[in-house]
């Protein structure tokens, strides 16, 4: 009996803490990566928001979206209800705008960002100057349609 106890003591309970102190560590460190990437993802789709594809950091955080928020099935409706809204026809009518700001903030509601708010999201700074940087910057008022090319024609 003093054998199996010293054996539960200097081996197996050292051994069982190591093995739960592991498992524990690696669900923190992963969950805290979900957290860093989905926040990452929101922070530059609202610091590009004004200037939207004219960003390859935009692009690529849009498409970053199913799998960082493959858990969160509202987030994942409005991106794909986005997509669907920025092809013609259906980007002439402006609704895509609408569809971004409330993914956005769909996305902060599961990501610790509780306290930003729509006017947060739909509010940007935007000078003049910044024509100068992107010259085909898009005006919410006045989408820029996709090119020529992209746009099937009647003969298709």
């Amino acid at each position: 009996m003093d054998e199996l106890m010293y054996i539960l003591e200097k081996i197996a309970i050292p051994l069982i803490a190591a093995f739960v102190g592991a498992v524990l560590a690696f669900r923190y460190q992963s969950t805290l990566e979900l957290k860093r990437d989905k926040r990452l993802i929101i922070q530059t789709l609202m610091v590009y928001r004004n200037v939207g594809a004219e960003e390859l950091d935009w692009i690529k955080a849009l498409n970053a979206i199913d799998v960082v928020f493959n858990k969160d099935e509202e987030v994942k409706r409005l991106f794909h209800k986005f997509l669907s809204e920025t092809r013609l026809p259906a980007y002439n009518s402006y609704a895509w705008i609408e569809t971004f700001y409330e993914m956005v903030f769909e996305m902060a509601k599961c990501s610790d960002y509780d306290t930003l708010t729509m006017q947060n999201i739909r509010e940007f700074y935007s000078p003049e100057a910044l024509k100068s940087h992107y010259p085909n910057l898009n005006d919410p008022k006045k989408p820029t349609p996709p090119p020529e090319d992209s746009v099937p024609t009647s003969e298709n």
